[in-house]
């Protein structure tokens, strides 16, 4: 089982969301061992407060987890994967208000209708910073989400993408 993500990227064309095509198999592998495994070999992704998160929520959390896994190997940025905004994620936080600003993460929590978009973006040097939503094969952006994005894009002056996962079987990926 690898711990990098094989993945195909199409988009953005258009306004078009980014397309990540994952194998349906490894998402059978969530989140043992898989969570497991991508938290010790990406610890500038995944720290051990997301490892619980995964472990005790197994449904969730797989697609967000790919896409950082993909994005830190296709454009080296790093990310921190949903709960940013919240004071009970010490790392989460320290890293969120450097990028954001005090103010900034304070803005996630009292302006915007329910959660942040899944993924926080960022450059390694922490010189610029942008949000993603992921969604999964059965995933749709609700209305509340896109107020959001154009809210954030708006305050930040910084894109918010849409990132779509999608399962492939191993028989079309054969062909």
């Amino acid at each position: 089982m690898p711990g990098k993500p094989i993945a195909i990227e199409r988009g953005p064309v258009r306004g078009r969301p980014l397309v990540l095509h994952c194998p349906a198999g490894l998402r059978d592998c969530w989140p043992r061992p898989l969570a497991w495994l991508w938290h010790r070999l990406y610890p500038d992704l995944f720290d051990d407060d997301d490892l619980r998160l995964a472990l005790n929520q197994p449904r969730y959390h797989f697609v967000e987890w790919f896409a950082a896994v993909h994005l830190f190997h296709t454009h080296g940025v790093r990310a921190l994967v949903s709960k940013y905004g919240y004071e009970t994620h010490p790392r989460k936080r320290r890293l969120a208000e450097k990028l954001l600003g005090q103010a900034g993460r304070a803005y996630l929590r009292r302006r915007l209708e329910g959660q942040p978009p899944d993924l926080l973006l960022f450059r390694p040097d922490l010189s610029a910073f942008w949000f993603a939503e992921v969604k999964g094969p059965r995933d749709r952006l609700r209305q509340a989400q896109l107020r959001n994005h154009r809210r954030l894009a708006s305050r930040f002056s910084v894109r918010v993408d849409v990132i779509t996962v999608c399962y492939v079987s191993d028989e079309v990926r054969r062909r």
